[in-house]
């Protein structure tokens, strides 16, 4: 497929995860990838991967939570690409802790991480959209935005605000010919989940079980899964679907 020729792609936090596998589809697909990500290294080892797989794309070190770095990176982008037609806003962070385990320096951290990002990255680039009249945002919830979870305070609260701020963008800018929509992902083999794991003491055995009482289909979801999902909400093919939450949990939450 080439859904994204001539296209030019921001994928946020694509150093790893499902950010990379996002852009590696992206540049797949004959998009043109802005990798953008905190660690510059990281962000330079994917577009290397892209560019080697024979797809365009160019690294950005940037933090995505920073007004001004946000306009420095997307200023750079036009400059380079000539435009931005697709945002994948993916940058985030997961610390677990109830709230009396969560101090406010890894409250107010995790939801500059999680939602400020988000906020600050649109608002910058909702612009170059209207210019052009048309434009597709796809946002990383997660189902931890949808119901609650234990012990992870800060994240779920970031992740409900991204699902619903999510929503209020796709009302806001559907006459503009902008969609917005949001992937919740369930359980994903990337090590995101790490700290979760590690704060409840799960050994791999637990880990395994865990996931084969609570996911239908047995197993982790995989970041390429992910990403087929936000290629499809960022595509053409999704043209008639704005402020929608699709969830990609191998049916977690029709079991819960």
């Amino acid at each position: 497929m080439a859904r994204f020729d001539g296209k030019v792609v921001v994928v946020t936090g694509a150093g790893h995860g499902i950010g990379r596998a996002s852009a590696l589809r992206f540049a797949s697909e004959g998009a043109s990838v802005a990798i953008v990500d905190l660690r510059g290294d990281l962000a330079n080892a994917v577009a290397d991967e892209c560019v080697a797989a024979g797809g365009r794309a160019r690294a950005y070190e940037a933090d995505v939570s920073d007004l001004d770095q946000v306009t420095t990176v997307v200023g750079q982008v036009v400059d380079d690409f000539g435009g931005v037609d697709v945002l994948h806003s993916n940058a985030g962070r997961l610390r677990a802790g109830t709230v009396l385990e969560t101090d406010l320096e890894e409250w107010n951290r995790t939801l500059s991480v999680n939602v400020t990002s988000m906020y600050l990255v649109v608002r910058t680039i909702v612009p170059i959209m209207q210019e052009k009249g048309k434009g597709a945002i796809v946002t990383t919830g997660s189902i931890s935005g949808i119901f609650g979870e234990p012990a992870l305070s800060a994240y779920t609260a970031s992740k409900a605000a991204v699902v619903n701020l999510t929503r209020s963008i796709a009302i806001d800018y559907a006459k503009a010919g902008i969609r917005v929509n949001c992937v919740c992902p369930g359980w994903v083999d990337t090590g995101f989940n790490d700290p979760q794991f590690a704060h409840d003491s799960l050994s791999e055995a637990d880990i395994g079980e865990l996931i084969e009482r609570t996911v239908p289909m047995g197993r982790q979801g995989l970041p390429e899964e992910m990403a087929a999902a936000v290629a499809f909400l960022a595509s053409d093919d999704a043209s008639y679907i704005t402020g929608q939450i699709l969830l990609v949990d191998g049916g977690l939450l029709s079991h819960v």
